[in-house]
C-alpha cells in the first residue's frame, strides 16, 4: 500500500520532467559536444523546415484571442457576474510582466535594438545601418519580437482554460485545455499527459534560458566594474549561486512573496528607466519611440511574415516565439488564477496589448538610450557587443552615463530580482504540476531548482565561448511541440468563448462593466501558491 507521500506525487509526470533533466546533465558532463551538435542541430531543423509555420501559427493564435477580447464573448467575468476582484490592477500587472518577462527584458532591452542598429534586418530594404532612421526600424523590430504576437499565446489560452476550470471543474493545469477536442479522457490519456510534459519541459527550458543569459551578464558586469574575470568558472558560479536562491525561495514556499517581489521588481524598473531618460537621451529616445511606432505600424506584416533571411528569422523572430509559447500554457493558469472577477476581455487585452505596449516603452527606453549614446559617441557600445557579445550592451551603457557606481549596482539587482522571482515560481510551480498538492514537498521544490540552475550552468560550459547559442538552441527544440498542441487547440479555444457567453451566470452588461474598475480599487491581494502554479479550488486535493 502506497503511503501518503507516494500517492501525493505524479510519478509519471515528475518522472519524465525530472528525469529529462538530469538525463540531459549526465549527457552533456559524459560528452558536452556531441549534445552541443545534437542542440545546433536541432534549432536547425526547426528554424528551417516549421519557421514559417510558426510564423503563421503565431499571427492566428493572437488573433484568435483578440477576436474573443474584442467580441460579445468577452462579456464573461471570471467566477460570475457578481465576483469581486481579487487583486489590485498594478499588482496584477506587475506578476505577468515580471514572470511573463522572465528575466529576458534586462538582457534583451538594450542588446536587441542596438544589435538591429548596427545590423539592420534584412526586411529592412535600403535602410543604412548607424544611421538615425536605423533608429525607429531597430526599436520597431524589438518591440515586435516581445510585443503583440508572443503576448498573444498565453491570452490564446485563457478562453479555454477559463471554461474548462471554471465550466467543467478540471483541474487548473494545461492538459485540461484537450477537454473540448475529446472529453476527460483525452485530459486523462496519454495525449493529455503528454501536452502537461511538454509545457513543463517548455516552462523549464524558458527558465533555464534567462537563468544563463543573465549569468553571462552578471559575469561581465563583474568584470567590466571589479576586474573579475569573466570565465566561463565565473559564470557557472553565479549561475549555481542563483540555483542556491531558487532553492531558498522554492523551498519556503512564496504565498504573498510572488506579489511583493513583483513590486519590487517593477518599482526598481522604473527607477531605471527614468534614470536612463534623465541622464542619457531622453529627446531622442521620445523622438525614436515615435518614429518606431509608424515603422511598427507601417511593416508590421512584413515582420510577422517576412522569409528573406531563414537563419536570422531562426535566431530573433521565431526564437521569441517558441519562447514565450512555451511559456503560454503554465502563464494562463497563473493568470486565472489572480483574475478572478475580471472579465474576459479586461484579461486578453489586459494580456495582449497593454502588457506588450508597457513591453515596447521598456524596450524603447533602454534600446532607445543605447542607440541615441552610440550615435554621440561611435563605437563605445558596438565595439563592446563585437567583443563581449550581447551580455555587454546594458553595462557598457551605464559605465559611460552620470552616476554609474549607483546605477550598476541597482541594475545588478534588477537582474538578481528577474532570476528569483522567476526561477524560485518555476521550481515551484514545476512542483505543483507534478504533485497532487497546493503546496508540495521542500525536497521537491528544491530539486527541481536545483535541477533548473545545474542545467543553465551546464548550457554554458558545453556552449562555451558560443554559450548563448546553446542556451537559444535549447529552448527552441524544448518548447517547439507546443506549437502543435496549440495548433490544434483554435477551434476549442474559439467554441469556449461562445460557451461561457452562454452562461448567463458569467454574462455581464455593458452598463456595469465598469463596475471592474471600481472593484480594482478595493481589491484584495491574492492569495497565491506560487508564481506559475495556478492552483485553485477545482484542484485542491485532487
Amino acid at each position: 500500500m502506497k503511503n501518503k507521500s507516494q500517492a501525493n506525487i505524479d510519478w509519471l509526470r515528475f518522472g519524465i520532467l525530472a528525469g529529462f533533466l538530469l538525463l540531459f546533465v549526465i549527457a552533456a558532463l559524459v560528452n558536452g559536444k556531441a549534445v552541443y551538435g545534437v542542440i545546433s542541430a536541432g534549432f536547425g531543423i526547426v528554424s528551417k523546415y516549421f519557421g514559417a509555420l510558426i510564423q503563421v501559427a503565431m499571427f492566428l493564435f493572437s488573433a484568435v484571442a483578440i477576436f474573443i477580447g474584442l467580441s460579445k464573448y468577452g462579456k464573461i467575468r471570471i467566477g460570475g457576474k457578481d465576483a469581486k476582484v481579487n487583486m489590485k490592477t498594478f499588482s496584477w500587472y506587475a506578476i505577468i510582466i515580471t514572470t511573463m518577462l522572465a528575466g529576458g527584458g534586462v538582457f534583451y532591452a538594450t542588446a536587441e535594438p542596438i544589435y538591429h542598429f548596427i545590423n539592420v534586418p534584412a526586411q529592412f530594404v535600403g535602410i543604412k545601418a548607424g544611421t538615425v532612421t536605423a533608429a525607429g526600424y531597430a526599436l520597431a523590430q524589438g518591440a515586435f519580437d516581445w510585443g503583440y504576437l508572443v503576448w498573444g499565446a498565453t491570452a490564446f489560452c485563457i478562453p479555454i482554460l477559463a471554461y474548462v476550470i471554471y465550466e467543467k471543474g478540471m483541474p487548473n493545469r494545461p492538459s485540461s485545455m484537450l477537454y473540448l477536442l475529446g472529453g476527460k479522457k483525452m485530459c486523462d490519456g496519454p495525449l493529455g499527459k503528454a501536452f502537461d510534459v511538454f509545457s513543463l519541459i517548455g516552462v523549464a527550458a524558458g527558465t533555464i534560458g534567462p537563468t544563463g543569459f543573465l549569468g553571462l551578464q552578471i559575469a561581465f558586469a563583474l568584470n567590466a566594474v571589479w576586474g573579475i574575470p569573466n570565465s566561463i568558472m565565473t559564470q557557472i558560479i553565479i549561475i549555481l549561486i542563483a540555483g542556491v536562491a531558487f532553492i531558498l525561495g522554492a523551498a519556503n514556499g512564496l504565498k504573498k512573496g510572488i506579489d511583493m517581489l513583483s513590486k519590487a521588481t517593477a518599482y526598481l524598473s522604473l527607477v531605471m528607466a527614468l534614470a536612463l531618460l534623465f541622464l542619457c537621451c531622453g529627446m531622442f529616445v521620445v523622438n525614436s519611440y515615435v518614429d518606431s511606432l509608424g515603422v511598427f505600424i507601417e511593416n508590421f506584416f512584413t515582420m510577422c511574415f517576412s522569409r528573406v533571411d531563414i537563419s536570422w528569422m531562426g535566431s530573433w523572430t521565431v526564437f521569441y516565439y517558441v519562447w514565450f509559447l512555451a511559456y503560454g500554457p503554465s502563464m494562463a493558469v497563473l493568470t486565472l488564477s489572480m483574475s478572478k472577477g475580471r472579465s474576459l476581455r479586461q484579461i486578453i487585452i489586459g494580456i495582449g496589448v497593454i502588457c506588450p505596449f508597457i513591453t515596447g516603452i521598456w524596450f524603447a527606453i533602454f534600446g532607445g538610450s543605447a542607440i541615441g549614446f552610440e550615435l554621440q559617441h561611435p563605437g563605445v557600445i558596438s565595439g563592446a557587443l563585437a567583443t563581449d557579445g550581447l551580455p555587454s550592451a546594458l553595462i557598457t551603457l551605464l559605465q559611460n552615463i552620470p552616476f554609474s557606481m549607483a546605477l550598476i549596482p541597482l541594475a545588478l539587482v534588477l537582474i538578481v530580482l528577474f532570476l528569483v522571482t522567476t526561477g524560485a515560481g518555476a521550481a515551484y510551480s514545476m512542483a505543483v504540476q507534478t504533485t497532487r498538492m497546493e503546496v508540495p514537498y521542500a525536497w521537491i521544490r528544491a530539486l527541481f531548482a536545483t535541477l533548473l540552475a545545474v542545467v543553465a550552468a551546464v548550457l554554458v560550459m558545453i556552449g562555451g565561448n558560443d554559450a548563448m547559442s546553446a542556451v537559444q538552441n535549447f529552448i527552441v527544440i524544448c518548447g517547439f511541440p507546443l506549437v502543435f498542441f496549440f495548433i490544434a487547440l483554435i477551434p476549442g479555444t474559439i467554441k469556449a468563448g461562445k460557451l461561457l457567453y452562454q452562461n448567463e451566470d458569467l454574462r455581464i452588461e455593458d452598463e456595469i462593466v465598469k463596475e471592474i474598475e471600481e472593484e480594482n480599487n478595493n481589491g484584495t491581494d491574492l492569495h497565491l501558491g506560487t508564481a506559475g502554479s495556478g492552483l485553485n479550488e477545482h484542484e485542491r486535493g485532487a
